[in-house]
């Protein structure tokens, strides 16, 4: 096996997994993993989404005293700042309308880091889901060059911010609109994200999902692979993440399988380094 970590596991306590803490630490150790990062989501800063944070942070510290491999982390997901702003007054989503720009809107994330590590996070993936920069986006058809210039807007600002610890799955869309051929993405974004993770010491997620949806071709999955491994060769650290929802279970042999044929090897696949974990 190249793989021996894994930094992306959503628990129980996540609104959208359902993985008991016990049952992916023992799985895990079978597995011979030599750290887990639990990374339940907080995409918005509304009670719902900081109660599920503090509930993962007080299982995971008690999982903790019996699986110490164990590490607290936290998915972070870009939402708009008008939206983030109307929680931060009135404590919930309900009742927000997004307001009319003719500007994208700005980016937010749903907590500082002063307040996560307050909590006792250690690190934070950053992930681009669904579009901000316009209003009702979830309701708009897919506009596939639209996703890609958002995607690639979201992705350099998660590169440069300080919250971000690993930029998760980059280039994923929950509907695959890209995921028959990797090369519609631009070349010239890649660079610049390679680039910007560089310059901010970010690492990058090998996430499992690229190698197991039926979205995508055996084409697309070569191709992910391929821009994994100029990532790596550009000196950015390469982490895996099963973003294990539920039925948490060993994927690396799948995901093992193409990144060989690109040419990693056992070492390349890395943990998140002591200095780059939060106090």
């Amino acid at each position: 096996m190249i793989i021996h970590s894994d930094w992306h596991i959503h628990s129980e306590y996540s609104y959208d997994a359902k993985n008991p803490l016990s049952l992916i630490a023992e799985d895990a150790k079978r597995q011979g993993l030599t750290h887990i990062g639990i990374t339940d989501h907080a995409n918005f800063n509304d009670k719902k989404f900081l109660g599920d944070l503090q509930n993962s942070v007080n299982g995971v510290k008690i999982a903790q005293k019996e699986f110490p491999f164990m590490i607290l982390g936290v998915e972070l997901t870009p939402i708009e700042q008008p939206e983030f702003d109307y929680i931060a007054v009135h404590g919930v989503r309900d009742g927000y309308e997004p307001p009319a720009s003719n500007e994208p809107y700005g980016i937010a994330l749903a907590a500082s880091k002063e307040e996560l590590i307050s909590l006792g996070v250690r690190y934070a993936i950053g992930a681009s889901h669904w579009r901000v920069d316009v209003p009702f986006a979830k309701k708009l058809t897919p506009d596939r060059d639209a996703c890609i210039r958002e995607w690639y807007r979201q992705q350099m600002w998660l590169a440069c911010d300080s919250r971000v610890t690993i930029l998760g799955h980059p280039w994923y869309h929950g509907k695959g609109i890209w995921y028959e051929d990797f090369s519609v993405i631009p070349r010239s974004m890649n660079e610049d994200l390679a680039a910007a993770l560089k310059e901010n010491g970010k690492y990058v997620e090998c996430n499992s999902h690229f190698f197991y949806t039926s979205n995508a071709t055996e084409k697309f999955r070569r191709q992910y692979a391929e821009f994994l491994r100029e990532l790596f060769e550009k000196g950015i650290p390469v982490t895996y993440g099963s973003d294990s929802h539920a039925n948490y279970c060993d994927l690396r042999e799948t995901v093992e399988k193409y990144l060989t044929e690109v040419g990693f090897k056992d070492g390349d696949i890395t943990e998140i380094a002591e200095k780059d974990l939060w106090a």
